[in-house]
């Protein structure tokens, strides 16, 4: 490091320069939101000398001087202590050349300490000591006293070693690194089963015992162990290569699950197209996997009905009463073989298909018995088709999975009503759904349930408490698609972290090794604030058909010759606090978690710029009460300017539907930074003013349509909603169709079927519901079908758009009809 001395300049004495150093914008951004560092000084002083290393350095520091510490807290300006650095004496008495005379101050800010700053670094010139001065308010003394000892050993590489990289420089001391390595598993023996193998196992345990429910169906494990070896027998030829890639679509049904495991048995891997992903979605997947088969239930997807397709209802009845071979197929599958796809937002535009292997699911199977020791008595909620977890760890454990019905893994009320019904034990959701079950009597009521898991979103403190106050298990997990099981914290509420909230700490590693890291790859010390790398038994096996990304994002683990030997780079920041818990900071980029799923804006982007109308587009994540995040659209106008409905509706046909934004604004332009790149800081926050729709704002005219209105906007958050807005042209989605539900009946005393309001999706037609169900005709019984809101909302969508379309022929018949 080349020695700078900080520059005399006219408005000061010659004694009293300033050296003002623009630290992370990032960092800074945290401070002033969060009231406390970002980093600890380490991680501060490591962008410092990162940016301006190669022309600055500690005046008065010179090579081969050690410099000791002692940490004095006291009072200065009766705000500030100070934790002084003296190199050791040179003999001679203090004099006024020990006033500082150079500090290093947060952007934008001159002078010495003031009360609006954290942290300041001050030199005087006399010994060329350094004084740390810290808001004891905001720092502890521990606290300061390791910020002095990381300054130390940065100061001391530097004065050893003048020509080094500083972004080579150590960040950790010794006690640290060994207190990082502490934190870690120590790696502990496991099986090599495949899923389907533990399966086998325990249907040759328990043959009788229950092993699917759904309604009044049941599937043993002898029934569904034999039913799905008569379909991998029929598979099995099309399989090359263990973990080849088959396609099997349906709704969620014990025929859907009996094929699952029979992709398993035949040594290939699954990919589930759900029958309601839209049809440009459905063939990017197909084209990415290109199956070497094809299964499909009644309810499955249109682009799988086809000569070539299984249909699985009837192979499955062309078994019965069929006696089976006496030798059991020949095993091909193995723990490192493909067992499923699961796909996630891309910003190339085109989904990402993560290779999961067997042995993240077998490692997480083994892990969780030896947590909770799972058996026969216990009951686990099937709401998903993907959910390995939710799926394969009752059967493999001698439990029963619950199949909740299509389409109403969205109804709070079915679900308490099911959980509480069928006396299950094991349930998983997202917090916001979980805010939604705890206000359902059922599901408070539900005797049987101990075990509640949860991941996705921030779990707040008071939904933490309100689940442990009914005597349940609360189990945060931390859990991507490329690393399974990374985090986990159970068991009581602590003490809240020293410098944080609650809701943010996911816990400690289990199973996996996590290591956070500064944007060069080093780790940073304890409550630094780092990318979380991840690796273990848990981690995936990279990305299908995308070599670059996927040595972009796993990559060679040069941390620790002791862990694992592959790392997937999470883009997730957190920090460790003192304890050895995760507190999560948020993204070092741009993605979006939207109801638990990863959203990547820029594939939202480049579909919204494929509209003729619109000429450029950005897409931001904001912050919501009920859901945590919801996407925004804002989109520059072409020759003619879109609307709203036309974007939603454009949107929804080509992407899944918690990628489809909850708002929409159009804009004249972008702001841009210097780099032409979007500043997304300065995009506009939503706004509650009712969006411009295909539909004028009609007034209510009754008390019920008056109310129907002001309910509307009221978990819309908008200012008013017109009689005739259609709730997802406003920005609905499933969620909030149930806070709808909740909001009518706690308003109007009346009970409400989802699926009736989700017909009744405007303010008019739900006064309408609500009066019809307030006055039933006589000798009537109101009867109610399931409702799958994701279908039902891009028909809605659909139906809207072709409104649309239609008035905006002139003389078109019934045109004047629609725009009433």
């Amino acid at each position: 490091m080349t020695l700078l001395l900080p520059r005399s300049r006219p408005d000061r004495p010659a004694h009293h320069s300033a050296l003002d150093l623009p630290l992370d914008p990032r960092a800074a951004d945290l401070l002033a939101a969060r009231k406390r560092p970002a980093d600890l000084l380490a991680g501060l002083l490591a962008v410092v000398l990162d940016r301006y290393g190669s022309a600055w350095t500690i005046l008065g520091h010179e090579q081969g001087r050690a410099v000791r510490y002692e940490a004095r807290p006291a009072a200065l300006d009766g705000t500030f202590a100070e934790v002084p650095l003296r190199p050791a004496p040179a003999g001679g008495a203090a004099t006024d050349g020990d006033r500082p005379c150079a500090a290093v101050l947060p952007p934008g800010t001159r002078g010495l300490p003031a009360a609006l700053h954290a942290v300041v670094w001050a030199v005087t010139p006399h010994d060329g000591s350094l004084t740390v001065h810290y808001d004891d308010t905001i720092l502890g003394a521990p606290t300061a006293r390791r910020m002095a000892e990381h300054l130390r050993l940065l100061l001391d590489t530097a004065a050893a070693e003048p020509t080094a990289r500083t972004a080579a420089f150590p960040l950790l001391l010794p006690d640290e690194r060994r207190q990082l390595a502490e934190w870690n598993p120590q790696p502990a023996p496991r099986p090599t089963d495949t899923l389907h193998a533990l399966f086998r196992a325990q249907a040759a345990r328990t043959p009788e015992h229950p092993a699917l429910v759904m309604g009044a169906r049941t599937l043993t494990y002898r029934q569904l162990d034999e039913a799905s070896d008569h379909l991998a027998r029929r598979l099995r030829p099309a399989v090359a290569e263990p973990g080849d890639l088959m396609v099997v679509s349906g709704e969620r049904s014990t025929e859907l699950f009996t094929a699952v495991l029979a992709v398993l048995k035949a040594g290939a891997g699954y990919v589930h197209l759900d029958p309601a992903l839209p049809t440009a979605r459905a063939e990017a997947m197909l084209r990415l996997t290109r199956p070497a088969a094809t299964l499909r239930t009644t309810t499955g997807h249109p682009l799988t009905d086809h000569a070539d397709a299984l249909r699985v209802e009837e192979a499955l009845s062309e078994s019965d009463g069929t006696p089976q071979p006496p030798d059991p197929l020949t095993e091909i599958a193995h723990d490192g073989s493909t067992a499923y796809v699961i796909f996630t937002s891309g910003s190339t535009g085109e989904p990402k298909a993560v290779l999961r292997p067997h042995r993240m699911h077998t490692a997480r199977i083994h892990l969780e018995q030896r947590l909770y020791g799972m058996g026969a008595d216990d009951r686990h909620l099937l709401k998903s088709a993907i959910s390995f977890r939710e799926f394969l760890w009752p059967l493999a454990s001698g439990g029963t999975a619950v199949i909740a019905e299509p389409g109403r893994d969205r109804d709070d009320r079915y679900l308490a009503e099911l959980i509480d019904r069928e006396r299950l034990t094991t349930v998983s959701f997202v917090p916001s759904m979980l805010r939604l079950l705890l206000a359902q009597p059922a599901f408070r009521r539900a005797a049987a349930l101990r075990h509640v898991f949860v991941g996705g979103e921030p779990l707040g403190t008071d939904l933490e408490e309100r689940v442990r106050a009914l005597g349940r298990e609360l189990h945060n997990t931390y859990t991507l698609s490329e690393a399974d099981y990374v985090c986990h914290r159970q068991g009581p509420r602590g003490a809240r972290p020293e410098h944080g909230d609650a809701a943010t700490v996911i816990g400690r590693p289990l199973d996996m090794h996590v290591y956070l890291c500064d944007r060069h790859g080093h780790p940073v010390p304890p409550g630094a604030v780092g990318e979380i790398l991840t690796g273990g038994p848990g981690l995936a096996d990279g990305y299908l058909g995308r070599p670059e990304l996927t040595a972009e994002r796993f990559v060679a683990n040069t941390l620790d010759p002791q862990g694992p030997a592959r790392l997937f780079r999470t883009g997730d920041l957190a920090r460790h606090r003192a304890d050895g818990q995760l507190e999560y900071l948020g993204r070092a980029d741009a993605q979006v978690k939207v109801r638990g799923q990863r959203v990547e804006p820029a594939e939202v982007e480049l579909v919204l710029r494929t509209h003729p109308e619109v000429a450029d587009a950005a897409v931001a994540g904001v912050a919501d009460a009920d859901q945590g995040a919801l996407l925004a659209a804002y989109v520059v106008p072409g020759a003619a300017e879109p609307s709203v409905g036309a974007l939603r509706t454009f949107v929804a046909d080509r992407l899944p539907d918690f990628m489809v934004p909850s708002y929409f604004a159009v804009v004249p332009a972008l702001p841009l930074l210097d780099s032409g790149k979007v500043d997304r800081a300065r995009l506009q926050v939503p706004s509650r003013a009712r969006p411009p729709l295909d539909v004028p704002c009609a007034r209510p005219s009754t008390p019920g349509q008056r109310t129907a209105a002001r309910l509307f906007a009221q978990v819309l958050g908008l200012d008013e909603a017109g009689l005739d807005d259609d709730f997802f042209q406003l920005g609905g989605d499933s969620l909030r169709l149930m806070l709808l539900r909740s909001a009518v009946e706690a308003d109007t005393g009346t009970e409400i079927d989802l699926a009736d309001l989700l017909r009744a999706a405007t303010p008019r037609a739900l006064a309408a519901l609500v009066r019809d169900r307030s006055e039933p005709a006589a000798g009537t019984e109101t009867q109610h079908a399931p409702a799958d809101t994701r279908r039902l909302r891009a028909a809605r969508l659909r139906q809207q758009a072709a409104r649309t379309r239609h008035r905006a022929v002139p003389g078109t018949p019934g045109a004047q009809e629609e725009s009433r």
